[in-house]
């Protein structure tokens, strides 16, 4: 229409893909004020993809972003009470890896809730905003990040200013042994993994029990 007549036409080019956002996952919160999102842009500069958590009004004001780390943020959860909004992040803190945030609603830092080895998958609010269940696969031993892992030492006579390192190891080579060997997201389905569901206890900040 007027916009439309207004605006330049020229045929799509690779920057403009890179200037698209993808906006997903919107979930509204308990008093149904407001929506939590993720929106995803490219950073070319860098070679990969940011997400951050949005919110807005219902009735599309006072929309603004919520999340501002280095570090992509997503799957935003409210609790059933109103009092956090929750996300999944790998910014750093007290563990490696893609951990829960809890934001608290009333004000202040986002802070690192849980502090798993393994593979975060998924994870749902108790109704009584009291526990997290947690879907967490079995950590990939071969994975140098893994806080299971120990750092690399020094080698013997290595100067102790230059912080010299041991050269990487090459890693394991994948063994493939059943037909339906990988899956979108999940990555390579290998023999040995398993998942398990964990209950988060908020209240204590612990885990209470698992099952696979």
């Amino acid at each position: 229409s007027a916009n439309l007549s207004q605006t330049a036409l020229h045929k799509l080019t690779l920057d403009d893909v890179a200037r698209l956002r993808e906006v997903r996952d919107p979930q509204v919160s308990p008093d149904g004020q407001w929506v939590a999102y993720v929106v995803a842009t490219v950073d070319t500069k860098e070679d990969k993809t940011n997400s951050h958590i949005w919110m807005v009004g219902y009735d599309g004001g006072n929309g603004r972003q919520i999340t501002f780390s280095q570090d992509s943020e997503s799957s935003p959860r409210f609790s059933p009470d109103g009092r956090y909004l929750s996300f999944t992040s790998s910014r750093p803190g007290k563990a490696k890896g893609n951990q829960v945030w809890l934001l608290d609603r009333s004000g202040g830092e986002a802070m690192q809730l849980t502090d798993l080895k393994g593979h975060l998958q998924s994870y749902e609010w108790s109704p009584d905003s009291k526990r997290l269940a947690l879907v967490v696969g079995d950590p990939d031993p071969d994975d140098p990040t893994s806080s299971a892992t120990p750092s690399a030492s020094p080698q013997p006579g290595a100067s102790p200013t230059t912080g010299a390192t041991p050269a990487p190891k090459a890693p394991k080579p994948i063994v493939i042994d059943r037909y339906h060997y990988k899956q979108d997201v999940q990555g390579y389905l290998l023999s040995g993994r398993h998942t398990f569901i964990y209950l988060y206890d908020i209240a204590e900040i612990g885990r209470a029990s698992c099952r696979e």
